[in-house]
């Protein structure tokens, strides 16, 4: 079992790594909850593998479930609404549980109602995708989808704990096991030149591998709670990741990967980046199955102006000097014209 404490002053937590810790959940949730009901969300795939494994482990609390469709029109304000409406019809109380049990479209739903229903409800995270649970489950974001944006409504809710379990992921189709590997990945390339080199033997995803990514993460977010520094050294890849995701009807590792490369080539063309890098990391995306043929970068210049990351007409766009040695760019919307070119 490894541990790690996300340390932010609005609401420090821990996060749980171990294997089978799904037939033990009561053990932990009652080291942090004391009320009887507990509410869970999770999607019509998790639910068939795993909603009775967990109603077991949590015999010692009265537990209801909202199921909705998988995928990522669940990120929706009409889920968003039909969730809300569903939770309040089992009546629902301010500071009772909720418990995410899902990927990084489950936790993104389950933490946007967390945050905003009766201002404010407690919940604990549960991720079943490799992407969420060495990503997207720690660090507070939350949101959905809207007018073809990626997370455009949302905000920052922390969970009270994140209870990870490797062994699910061996019931994840491979396209969804390669979609985690494309946050893993910058993970690595950004902050852990070591991790990088360990994946080109393609081990195998267990404890210590989640742990190492999740380092990565750990560091920054605790740095830049809202996004506004450091913290936008994870978005290495999403600028142009985000702008072709939804378009291309990508997976989310998917479209990282490819904007990794974008953003590469990006960096290429203003002489900061050493074409070594890209090749490095075009590799890697070969080596997991991950799709390398990228976009011209050019061409969605003008749509990264859009991006929820846009301060006042200023782009951070992630640079990469080498592996493991990123930084941010800042990139002026009245540049683009001239970039464009």
């Amino acid at each position: 079992m490894r541990q790690l404490n996300i340390e932010v002053k609005e609401n420090a937590y821990p996060i749980y790594i171990e294997d089978d810790i799904l037939f033990h959940l009561s053990f932990y949730i009652q080291q942090i909850y004391s009320h009887k009901k507990i509410y869970i969300i999770t999607d019509d795939i998790v639910e068939k593998l795993y909603l009775n494994v967990i109603q077991n482990s949590l015999k010692e609390y009265e537990v209801e479930s909202v199921i909705v469709p998988h995928g990522e029109a669940s990120k929706s304000i009409e889920m968003y609404t039909k969730v809300i409406q569903e939770l309040l019809d089992k009546d629902i109380r301010r500071n009772e549980l909720l418990l995410s049990l899902g990927g990084g479209v489950i936790g993104d739903l389950c933490g946007f109602v967390a945050a905003t229903l009766y201002r404010g409800l407690p919940y604990v995270n549960v991720p079943t995708s490799l992407l969420s649970q060495m990503d997207s489950s720690i660090g507070g974001k939350t949101g959905i989808d809207f007018s073809c944006r990626k997370n455009i409504i949302g905000c920052f809710k922390q969970p009270s704990m994140v209870l990870i379990d490797p062994k699910v992921l061996h019931t994840l189709p491979k396209r969804e096991w390669n979609n985690g590997m494309g946050e893993l990945i910058k993970h690595a390339v950004i902050g852990n030149p070591k991790l990088l080199e360990a994946l080109k033997s393609k081990p195998a995803i267990e404890e210590e591998m989640i742990y190492q990514s999740l380092c990565v993460k750990k560091e920054v977010v605790e740095k830049d709670v809202f996004d506004t520094k450091e913290r936008m050294l994870l978005n290495f890849g999403h600028t142009f990741g985000h702008a072709i995701e939804l378009e291309k009807n990508l997976k989310h590792g998917e479209a990282v990967g490819l904007g990794m490369l974008m953003v590469l080539r990006f960096g290429i063309d203003l002489g900061i980046t050493p074409i070594a890098c890209y090749d490095e990391v075009k590799e890697i995306l070969k080596l997991y199955e991950l799709p390398f043929e990228e976009p011209e970068y050019k061409t969605y210049l003008k749509e990264i102006a859009k991006d929820k990351k846009n301060l006042a007409g200023t782009i951070q766009v992630v640079l990469l000097k080498n592996i493991g040695n990123a930084y941010l760019y800042p990139l002026k919307e009245s540049n683009l014209k001239e970039l464009i070119k």
